[in-house]
This record gives C-alpha cells, structure tokens and sequence, in this order.
C-alpha cells in the first residue's frame, strides 16, 4: 500500500530451492526500491533454509515493525527425511557424519512420531542462524569451532506420516528407508533437528532430504507468488497490513476524539474483549493495539 509515508506491506514469496531468504529479500528491496523512487527498508518474517522450497512471507516499509508478533504464528511444513545416515546439517546438502544398518519399522515411527507433539525441548542443528554467544551457529559451524547447542522449547500442533518408501500402502513395511511426512508447528522449530530425532527414536539416524513451507500464519502457498514475478512488478505484488492482518485480528476503527489520545500513548475505552485488534483510521491500518478490562492501548503504531 502507497501512503503518505511510503509503501508499507508484505509479500507472500514461494521461494524456489537453492536461494537464502536474504537473497530474496535483496532482490525484492532492489526491485521495490527503484519502483517507488526511494530505499525502502524489506525484511523476511522467518527463515528458510536454501534447500527448502514455499512460503516465505517479506514484510517491507513499516511492515516490518510486525515481526514480532508475526514470527510466533503457526507454521505448515511437506517434509521428506531418509532413514540410515545422518549429515554434519542434518539435511541431504551436507556430509555424511554418520551411518548405521538399522531401519526402522512403520510400527516404531508411528510409535515414535506421537512422542514429538505438544510442547517438547528440541535441540537446533549446528549449521543454524540461532545465536551462540552474539554469533549465528552456522558461521561457528564452519570456522571449525566447537559448538554446545542448548535445547530449546518448541511446540508441534499436528505431525502426520503421509508416505512410506515413497508409497501410502506401508502397513506392512517392515524395513523404512524413507519417509514423507506434514507438521505444523510455533516458531522456532527446526524441521531437520526434528527428522534426527524421530530417526533416534526409533533406534536409527535420519537426515531430512525435502522440505516445503506452505504456510506462515496468514500467508499461504495459495497466494504466493514467484520470486521473478515479486522483481518484474513489486508493487503489483505487495499485499496491504489490512489485508494480511484482517485474518488474525478483529478491527476496531478509531473514533476520531480518541485519535490524539490513542497516537500519545493514552489508553482508550473500547468494548472489545480481551486481546489484540488492528486499531484502523478511515479503514487504513493504524495500529495494532491490546485490550484489557475495557481499555485499549497501542502496542505496534503503524503510523
């Protein structure tokens, strides 16, 4: 959206295999910015790994002040792992650290899948852009230093094996090379540190070799949209705050005595319930703001 102060919205990338998530948005603050005649600041709401493929939601303007509380939705993953061998990035593009004999059985993944829903702790892989010490793991991970990652907490919704060594009919499989599976999950799950440990469960190693993205929060691979597309027409493709938040939060339009208050930091009466709205002026997105016990205030401005 174009406004008095700059363009401010997202786009909804389905990033192909091979590129960083900063490679996206470099291009897409390249192209935005010479669209509009000025530099406007982009950034992605979440990282994909280079090998994976889908949605990668890029908030630009002051969008980008949505981070936070965008990064905690939930999350869709298509995941592929193969059972026997495990890599220094547990994903396919690393080497092999390790190899053993023992596949599992479909009965002890299906045994071992129900262990990793609700909350549970999970340990990141190295080769990571998790902090150690102020410095992204990945770049410890290849100056050769020693690394103790620390279990985090994550949370898993819904994990549901879809294929057996490539099929649906695998009741019977008694010897598992490879499996697909679909999870949805909070941020901060790690994707490939979860096939490791599925693969452990059930006595074996398991490198993750397939991995798409097909939603973060409101953003689906349904409206995504090609990296080259994003490039050629950026504005085209921006999609509005009030568009993208209109599917999370209530909107509560602004009355115009409370406007002064509510941009100086003074709580405002609402009769909303408890919890967050998209505070709009005139139906242009202003805020995101929290009610309680009767009472709004700003939390996000977008003014």
């Amino acid at each position: 959206m174009q406004g008095s102060s700059g363009i401010s919205g997202f786009f909804c990338i389905d990033k192909p295999r091979g590129w960083t998530s900063s490679d996206v948005v470099a291009v897409l603050r390249g192209a935005l910015s010479k669209s509009v005649g000025y530099k406007v600041k982009v950034g992605h709401m979440g990282t994909l790994d280079p090998m994976a493929t889908g949605v990668l939601p890029v908030a630009a303007g002051k969008a980008t002040r949505l981070f936070d509380v965008l990064m905690n939705k939930s999350k869709g993953y298509a995941a592929r792992m193969a059972f026997g061998y495990e890599t220094d990035t547990l994903d396919i593009e690393g080497e092999v650290s390790e190899r053993t004999d023992i596949l599992p059985t479909v009965a002890q993944i299906k045994a071992a899948i129900t262990g990793f829903t609700g909350e549970i702790e999970q340990i990141p892989p190295i080769y990571s852009a998790k902090s150690v010490g102020g410095v992204k793991a990945y770049k410890l991970a290849r100056s050769g230093a020693e690394i103790q990652m620390r279990p985090v907490k994550v949370n898993i919704f819904s994990l549901t094996l879809d294929s057996v060594n490539g099929g649906k009919n695998y009741d019977d499989a008694d010897k598992v090379s490879e499996i697909a599976f679909t999870v949805e999950c909070g941020g901060g799950t790690y994707i490939r540190s979860l096939c490791r440990d599925i693969a452990l469960a059930c006595g074996s190693l398991g490198t993750m070799t397939e991995l798409k993205r097909t939603y973060s929060g409101c953003f689906t691979l349904e409206n995504a949209v090609g990296i080259e597309e994003a490039k050629a027409n950026p504005q085209a493709n921006i999609i509005p705050v009030i568009t993208a938040l209109s599917g999370i939060y209530d909107i509560e339009e602004l009355a115009q005595n409370d406007i002064k208050k509510f941009t100086n930091g003074i709580p405002v009466r609402t009769a909303r319930a408890d919890g967050d709205v998209l505070v709009t002026i005139d139906g242009k997105e202003y805020a995101v703001a929290h009610c309680s016990g009767g009472i709004m205030k700003a939390r996000i401005n977008l003014w």
